[in-house]
């Protein structure tokens, strides 16, 4: 989806758990890091209008790549195999412990109430159709204003009457399994659902994300910058100074940066939406870059040499670089 509506990017989260769940096997995507996931992109992107969203870039951001074998043979681990799954992702038999029950009867005749037919052999109650029939909502509410609530209305009823009565407790149970890539989907699963079933209020005016409020107190050490899930922080170097910036369409609000940062200068704050709407990077902290005495190459910021300097004292070694150290 093109738009960046917290309602289109509804969609886009249920969609890729969809996918996550396909019923032929783990997407070819899932054998990615997690950085590179479909899902992790939309979690990203709607980090500042959920708070399931925003827990779940921050696992999933560590989740290492794999063969799609090996992501395949978690996929039947867990949800395929001769006799009864681990995990069953059919509604019917999870409610009621038998494929075909009264449950997949009921979700279908919800789908065909929406003008919508199945298309194919797969039973109505699996966990990925439903979970698609979540984001043609969530896209209705975004494409039909004019029907908009009532479009929310018939996803709150579905959530209350189907989804949400097994697949909160199919994420949790995945969640428990400590399975390094289907633990985090669940939990996402079972908060998106949680979620989804609430009233939502009108849009926030404004957002957390990381400021400095005293630029002298950054020593721009790159350490917030390398515990980013989304990568919204960034340090920019040209052979004069040293920059870090933030790219806040991309920030989810986390707080990471905040806590790892040992001198406390990086706080988070409220910014416009007008600011982010506007796009661009902002810049956080700005300092020239020292240069070497020998060789008059740029070395180091003048902030974190600066910093240096009050842990270890000022040696005359430390404004060389390190090739010109070696010749003093």
């Amino acid at each position: 989806m093109e738009s960046d509506s917290p309602r289109a990017l509804r969609a886009d989260v249920y969609y890729a758990l969809a996918e996550a769940f396909a019923p032929d096997g783990p997407p070819e995507w899932l054998v990615r890091p997690g950085r590179e996931w479909p899902l992790f992109a939309a979690a990203a992107r709607l980090g500042q209008h959920s708070e399931a969203a925003r827990r779940a870039v921050e696992v999933i951001a560590e989740i290492g790549a794999e063969s799609l074998a090996a992501r395949r043979a978690r996929h039947a681990a867990l949800f395929a195999g001769v006799g009864r799954p681990r995990f069953w992702l059919y509604e019917s038999a999870h409610r009621s412990g038998r494929l075909l029950g009264p449950e997949a009867f009921v979700v279908e005749r919800f789908y065909r109430m929406a003008g919508l037919e199945i298309v194919g052999a797969e039973l109505p109650d699996h966990a990925s159709l439903e979970l698609a029939f979540g984001a043609f909502l969530a896209e209705r509410q975004a494409d039909d204003v004019e029907r908009a609530n009532q479009w929310q209305r018939v996803e709150r009823r579905f959530i209350a009457n189907h989804a949400g009565r097994w697949l909160p407790d199919l994420g949790r149970a995945l969640a428990r399994s400590e399975d390094v890539v289907y633990a985090p989907i669940g939990q996402l699963l079972a908060d998106w659902l949680a979620e989804s079933a609430r009233p939502r209020r009108a849009a926030t005016p404004s957002f957390r994300s990381p400021a400095i409020p005293r630029a002298e107190a950054c020593t721009l050490c790159g350490f917030c910058v390398q515990v980013c899930p989304t990568r919204a922080l960034a340090i920019c170097e040209s052979l004069t100074e040293s920059v870090l910036v933030l790219s806040a369409s991309a920030c989810v609000g986390c707080a990471k940066c905040e806590r790892v940062c040992g001198p406390g200068a990086l706080k988070m704050s409220q910014l416009p939406l007008g600011r982010v709407s506007a796009g661009g990077r902002h810049v956080l902290r700005q300092s020239p870059r020292a240069r070497c005495p020998g060789c008059r190459q740029p070395t180091v910021s003048e902030a974190e040499l600066a910093y240096v300097a009050t842990q270890i004292g000022h040696p005359a070694w430390l404004d060389y670089c390190p090739e010109c150290r070696f010749s003093l």
